[in-house]
C-alpha cells in the first residue's frame, strides 16, 4: 500500500513539473514574439495582461489555467 501511495505521489510530482516546465516554453514563445512582432499598442496591452496571468497561475500551481491562457495568447500571436 504505501508502495503505491508513494508511486502515486512521484507520479503527480512529475506530471506537475512537466506542466511547469511547459508553461515556462510558452511564456518564453510569448516573451520572444512580443518583442519582435507587429502587434498593435491594445493588443500588446492586452497580451501582456495575459502574459502575466499565466505566470501568476502557473507559479500558484494552477498550470492548467495557466497553458488556457498561454493557449490564447500563443492563438493571437499565431505562434504554436
Amino acid at each position: 500500500m504505501k508502495s503505491l501511495i508513494l508511486a502515486a505521489a512521484l507520479t503527480l510530482a512529475v506530471s506537475g513539473a512537466a506542466l511547469a516546465g511547459q508553461c515556462q516554453d510558452d511564456i518564453e514563445k510569448i516573451d520572444a514574439a512580443l518583442a519582435g512582432g507587429d502587434v498593435s499598442p491594445d493588443q500588446r496591452a492586452q497580451l501582456e495582461d495575459m502574459r502575466n496571468q499565466a505566470v501568476q497561475l502557473c507559479g500558484a500551481g494552477n498550470e492548467a489555467e495557466g497553458l488556457d491562457v498561454t493557449a490564447e495568447a500563443k492563438a493571437m500571436l499565431n505562434i504554436q
